[in-house]
């Protein structure tokens, strides 16, 4: 069970007696994913200068579900494998222009100066992942950070547990004081529940893991 549903993302500290290490997700929890997809696209489009709109254009696509880069590339009469390489590259290799929400840097630091310690647990190509944790300046703030494609591979992608396991470990606490918040429904909150950590479930209006029915 959902021990608590936000929709506000500094609303957490409510939500939070009784527990000493708050490990957050990244993507969509304390930053818009989306906002990282329309960089990544002007990045593309800034090298793809023979497309005219073209971050508006993939946008587009992407919006309406579809493979961005492949689709527009195959409109624009420009496919090829090279090319389509060459794009993704420049897209998970970018330096993100994102920004936190509003009000998390000061919700973070506020759980700080009262004790409790700042992890994070994050899915996601590792280039990637750590790219937009240092455009977010986010190593001033937490003092343990695990990428989970770092650990071996996919398969340690939530819900897998080693993570969460690793957390405990290094923080020696028991699960009991830890939570987690998170706002894929999918599989953020799967490890934490079966260890018998808090999930504070982020219902996030502007995701892209949004659950009407969460």
């Amino acid at each position: 069970m959902i021990v608590k549903k936000i929709t506000n993302i500094i609303d957490v500290p409510l939500f939070l007696d009784g527990i000493s290490v708050a490990i957050f997700d990244l993507d969509d929890t304390l930053y818009s994913e989306k906002e990282y997809v329309r960089s990544g696209f002007n990045a593309v489009a800034k090298q793809i200068s023979c497309v005219d709109n073209m971050a508006e254009k993939l946008w587009c696509v992407f919006e309406n579900g579809g493979s961005a880069i492949d689709e527009v590339l195959k409109s624009e009469g420009i496919y090829s494998e090279e090319r389509k390489v060459e794009c993704l590259k420049i897209y998970r290799l970018h330096t993100p222009e994102i920004n936190l929400y509003e009000g998390v840097r000061d919700m973070l630091l506020g759980l700080k100066n009262n004790g409790i310690r700042l992890a994070m647990i994050t899915d996601g190509r590792a280039e990637g992942q750590r790219a937009k944790i240092k455009a977010l300046r986010l190593h001033e703030l937490f003092d343990k950070i695990i990428i989970t494609d770092e650990l071996g591979g996919v398969q340690y992608r939530k819900p897998n547990e080693k993570s969460f396991v690793m957390m405990q470990k290094h923080f020696s606490v028991g699960f009991n004081e830890m939570s987690y918040v998170g706002d894929n429904l999918k599989k953020d909150f799967i490890a934490p529940q079966k260890l018998g950590m808090r999930v504070i479930f982020f219902i996030n209006p502007d995701g892209l893991y949004t659950y009407k029915n969460g």
